[in-house]
């Protein structure tokens, strides 16, 4: 029996060492702040939050690391609006840093970022139904994604200001990376309601293919340069195609 369970170990060590760390503010739990949970992460463990509202400024340094609330487990989308992560105008409400691979956040608010609501820079990172609003930056006051790997699925993003570029959503890069952003067909995507000084929903600069946009509500039913502004890396004349239910 020793050897068999050794053999186990040896096939599926990421099963064998993932753990889930549970946060839950009444101290029932094993942490009452989600940032501690996410500091004594490892590669392919989850943080499980618990209803509540959390004044805290994320980060995630960590490859493989899972932040979700209930509803991933349970389905029940009443989690997101109870699970809200307050960045108290501070901070981002959650950064992504540098390299960071594999990343999933899943059914949670994020409210009161500065500087933005959740900022991606050069990760791989899947979003799937959260809300981002009340956040406000200089660009990108919802979403910031900088040479990132994105995958965007029931996202709501609204109610978000940012001075200058893409109040709702900002992404650019530099010569030397590119960003590779998709949008669930299937579980939309809202973006409405966000204010800038140039794409009031949504600014993406730099672009090195054509994007295509699945939203399930946006601020106009027929999108224009007001609202969205997709330019092209170079000389190239790259679309974005944005297909709008409401």
């Amino acid at each position: 029996m020793k050897k068999l369970i050794y053999i186990i170990l040896l096939i599926f060590p990421c099963m064998a060492y993932s753990i889930m760390h549970r946060v839950i503010q009444d101290g029932s739990g094993d942490y009452t702040q989600i940032q501690a949970a996410l500091n004594v992460s490892s590669p392919g463990d989850t943080v499980l939050v618990y209803p509540g509202r959390y004044f805290e400024n994320l980060i995630i340094q960590t490859d493989g690391i899972s932040l979700i609330s209930l509803e991933a487990l349970t389905g029940n989308v009443a989690y997101i609006d109870s699970t809200v992560v307050d960045g108290t105008l501070q901070s981002p409400t959650l950064s992504i840093y540098l390299n960071r691979q594999d990343v999933s956040v899943r059914g949670l608010s994020f409210t009161n970022g500065k500087g933005t609501g959740i900022g991606i820079a050069q990760t791989s990172t899947t979003i799937t139904n959260c809300k981002i609003y009340g956040c406000i930056a200089t660009s990108g006051g919802g979403v910031v994604i900088a040479g990132s790997a994105v995958h965007l699925s029931g996202v709501d993003i609204y109610d978000n200001y940012a001075m200058y570029l893409g109040g709702g959503l900002y992404a650019s890069t530099g010569t030397s990376y590119i960003n590779t952003i998709t949008f669930d067909p299937v579980n939309r995507c809202s973006i409405y309601n966000n204010r800038s000084g140039s794409g009031q929903d949504i600014y993406i600069q730099n672009a090195v293919s054509d994007l295509n946009v699945y939203l399930d509500t946006f601020s106009v039913a027929v999108p224009t340069t007001y609202y969205a502004i997709y330019l092209s890396q170079g000389l190239n004349n790259y679309q974005m195609q944005i297909d709008i239910l409401n």
